[in-house]
């Protein structure tokens, strides 16, 4: 029995719709087993230009080079890791023999043309690449980089600046610390360490004094990391003057000069607990036994924190006379005040037998 035209017409459609599915798998394959083949030769390509790199420049650490081999584009992705990697071991860094191969080799216009083509990690690369050539050549471009949105390219930007030019850099990076909270702080950290505490302690203490009592305590603790010489007389004004009670625990947690107790012991009875606590401990750290006194009360605060924080700076105050703070804790009339100076004796008697 023949099919009726319309039945006849839906066998051939689907037949040769069947024949051009086939035939677009097949070259669909075809593209994915090509883009493979490419990806692994771009892979073997940049491990074997990382290997011959990291020779000859390895070999320029150890002995001045009389001459570098051309340095292709296509091996360009593979001498950045070369380069960074040897850079970030030690002795890497200002190595006078990897200078002399990158001057023969004409690095620096190539790691800028690598920031205008190359894709988002290459650029990364490149810029690490740049701060560790410290290329005055290439500032300006690094400078246009840190605004970046990607905090990655940014703060890479930032830290190769910082290694090209600190004491000129740091009037660009500073106000993007201040304002960019995307930056982790570890990094900013580790920058600022680099370019030590000369180079940047004057800005970045100026920095805390205009800043808000939102932004000051992250840059409080940096400055503080860098330059504890830098960071007291800010903290000192800080503390002599009303603040967020946020900035003033921050201060209280990184100051290291007694001569500033006396802003701190009218701490002790702050409304908020935090500051008592942080109050408490800094006197502990910094004080004598003359503060023990006006500790003494906070041992019955509500918070056990307070409590806590005061019976260790008590210990602290008292060490080598063990016997005085037993005294105090039998002197005690509050229930909480006991207890808490009894852990804390627990716990320096349990550190003293291991």
């Amino acid at each position: 029995m023949a099919l009726p035209m319309n039945a006849e017409g839906q066998v051939a459609l689907a037949f040769w719709a069947g024949i051009c599915v086939t035939a677009m798998s097949v070259l669909l394959l075809a593209v994915v087993l090509v883009l493979r083949q490419l990806a692994q030769r771009r892979e073997r390509n940049h491990l074997r230009a990382a290997a011959l790199w990291k020779q000859v420049l390895g070999d320029a650490m150890r002995a001045a080079p009389a001459g570098a081999p051309a340095l292709p584009w296509r091996d360009m992705t593979g001498f950045m890791d070369a380069w960074n990697e040897l850079h970030d071991a030690p002795g890497g860094a200002d190595n006078p023999g990897m200078r002399r191969v990158a001057g023969q080799i004409g690095l620096a216009p190539k790691l800028e043309r690598m920031l205008d083509r190359g894709n988002f990690h290459d650029r990364v690369m490149a810029i690490i690449a740049i701060g560790y050539l410290r290329s005055a050549s290439s500032f300006e471009r690094l400078a246009r980089l840190v605004g970046d949105p990607s905090p990655i390219i940014s703060i890479s930007a930032a830290r190769a600046m910082m290694r090209v030019d600190a004491s000129r850099a740091v009037q660009q990076v500073v106000p993007q610390i201040e304002a960019r909270h995307d930056w982790v702080d570890g990094g900013i950290a580790q920058m600022l360490h680099e370019a030590g505490p000369d180079a940047i302690k004057a800005e970045l203490g100026a920095a805390v004094l205009r800043a808000n009592d939102e932004v000051a305590p992250r840059l409080v603790r940096f400055l503080a990391g860098v330059s504890q010489e830098a960071a007291t007389p800010v903290i000192g004004r800080i503390l002599a003057e009303p603040h967020d009670e946020h900035l003033v625990s921050t201060c209280l947690q990184v100051m290291v000069d007694p001569a500033d107790l006396d802003k701190v012991r009218p701490l002790l009875t702050h409304a908020r607990w935090h500051v008592r606590m942080h109050a408490a401990a800094a006197i502990g750290r910094l004080g004598s036994v003359d503060d023990a006194v006006a500790l003494e009360p906070l041992l019955a605060d509500p918070q056990w924190w307070v409590r806590y924080r005061t019976a260790q700076a008590l210990e602290h105050l008292f060490r080598g006379d063990a016997g005085r703070l037993e005294r105090v804790r039998d002197a005690q009339e509050d229930r909480y005040a006991r207890d808490i100076l009894t852990q804390v004796m627990a716990e320096r008697a349990l550190g003293e037998t291991r």
